[in-house]
């Protein structure tokens, strides 16, 4: 009986710390044994054969030996499989749960743009000859008359395409098509070594996304479309940290537009995310400690080790000596969270993602004259606003920067969509790309400031000597002075 109880389709979702992986599971009878296959609707994969089955004294095992995925769990009832999911080494506790509409799990994107387009797209190449990185990229501007503005998009952290591409959400395409509609320029681009862009995304820091940033403002610099606009940055998430440097290393570059951006340091952004993302699931008390120690430990030896091997090594001992008295529950979740970081762990050390746990992007900002943009959804528990506005207001008043707005918006996720719970799951089930609310203000402000810039010019000038002198003061009253100041006089990151 139980065997014809799992015909039909079941629903389940992985919870990965950078986002939710939904999963189908299709179940049919193929004669008299089970056979199957597997969807991924938010990553566009689909008739995934299950090659494997086997349902054995109430336990219940199916294998995609193509995707090294395999399930082990039991079925609670008719209506529920709970169990673990294997995927390169890699356990991940999963509940599938029977549903009958299939419909409701297709991917819909109402936002996305679908030409013919009422603005000229062009296919370009914008070159860094002195990294020899070729980008990829789509530049759009408007037909009949000269834009009044231009702008680069910035991608967040990961390898990321031009439409900075998210569970079939494409943000950066849609942003491209509101801004050049109201006659504001726009080039993005494949990250270096993403689809159609050379180099080594893995191999870049953060002053490396600032430099291809650069070399897209250069671009619209030299265009004759964009050659008489403003020139500014929109940056989201880590993007806004790129916008930031590139900024401080381009007088080419006018204005930025920070969304979803940090105000603080990526190490003290991981731990309040992994906290928040945590506290989204249905965990014990127990599990949420062991996975939020787990990776701040790891954070934090990566930071401070900078040999690679050294740092795997280190991270290897830290869990395994906390699993020699662990049992039961503990011991559980030890090693999932030992393998979940161990997946990515090349990743983790990076030169991007280890100049993003140091930088502090209040450093840089306390030198930052340039008009600022700054919107967070007050829903966004991977960049909350709670802790990075504040220190970017401070740092921004400390440089005795006259124009800068800092705006949270309700019921916002970091995606920038209207939210239900908050939860990372929302972000693939949210038909909804990007808040027309917030496009509009970006819009608006972009409109504003270069109309400003044209009548007014640059900013004046405040010295350095006077921007560290108040910025001490105001770190000191939030209690930030001893991270403020690491990275001020870092030649890399400031002109």
């Amino acid at each position: 009986m139980i065997e014809n109880s799992l015909v039909g389709v079941w629903n389940g979702t992985i919870f990965l710390p950078t986002m939710p992986i939904i999963l189908l599971a299709h179940f049919f009878l193929n004669g008299d044994e089970m056979a199957g296959y597997l969807d991924v609707p938010t990553q566009q994969a689909t008739k995934i054969r299950i090659d494997i089955f086997q349902n054995k004294n109430e336990k219940i095992i199916f294998n995609a030996t193509s995707i090294d995925f395999s399930f082990y769990g039991s079925g609670e009832n008719s209506s529920k499989l709970q169990g673990t999911i294997n995927s390169f080494s890699t356990l991940f506790p999963i509940q599938f749960e029977k549903i009958k509409n299939v419909s409701e799990y297709a991917v819909k994107r109402p936002q996305t743009p679908k030409g013919p387009y009422n603005y000229f797209s062009e296919e370009v190449v914008v070159k860094n000859k002195k990294a020899n990185v070729a980008l990829s990229g789509t530049f759009t501007y408007p037909k009949n008359q000269k834009p009044i503005a231009a702008v680069v998009l910035c991608h967040g952290s990961g390898g990321q395409d031009r439409d900075e591409t998210v569970l079939d959400h494409k943000p950066f395409k849609v942003i491209a098509d509101y801004l050049t509609k109201n006659n504001i320029a726009v080039l993005r681009y494949d990250e270096r070594g993403i689809r159609n862009s050379s180099g080594n995304f893995f191999k870049a820091d953060d002053v490396d996304f600032a430099e291809d940033a650069i070399v897209g403002i250069e671009f619209l610099k030299n265009r004759k479309e964009t050659s008489e606009s403003r020139l500014g940055l929109v940056g989201h998430s880590k993007g806004g940290l790129t916008s930031i440097i590139a900024s401080n290393r381009s007088s080419l570059i006018e204005f930025i537009a920070l969304l979803g951006s940090p105000g603080v340091s990526g190490e003290e952004i991981l731990y309040e995310q992994t906290k928040l993302i945590l506290l989204t699931q249905n965990i014990s008390k127990s599990t949420y400690e062991i996975n939020l120690q787990s990776a701040y430990n790891s954070y934090s030896i990566v930071k401070n080790e900078p040999n690679d091997s050294i740092a795997r090594l280190k991270v290897e001992e830290y869990f395994n000596t906390r699993l020699i008295n662990a049992t039961g529950q503990n011991k559980t979740d030890l090693e999932n969270a030992k393998a979940s970081i161990l997946v990515k762990f090349n990743e983790i050390v990076s030169p991007w993602f280890r100049s993003f746990l140091v930088l502090d992007p209040a450093t840089i900002l306390v030198h930052t004259k340039i008009p600022v943009l700054g919107i967070w959804g007050s829903n966004d528990i991977q960049v909350p606003p709670h802790q990075n506005l504040g220190p970017m207001d401070t740092a921004l008043k400390a440089a005795k920067n006259r124009n800068f707005k800092l705006i949270t918006f309700d019921r916002l996720n970091h995606l920038f969509q209207n939210i239900k719970t908050g939860s990372l799951e929302e972000y693939g089930l949210i038909e909804e790309t990007f808040s027309v609310q917030v496009l509009e203000v970006l819009k608006d402000w972009i409109v504003k400031e270069s109309v400003i810039l044209m009548e007014s010019g640059i900013p004046e000038y405040v010295s350095d000597d006077e921007v560290e002198m108040e910025y001490e003061a105001d770190c000191q009253t939030q209690r930030r002075a001893k991270q403020s100041r690491k990275w001020i006089m870092e030649e890399k990151y400031l002109n």
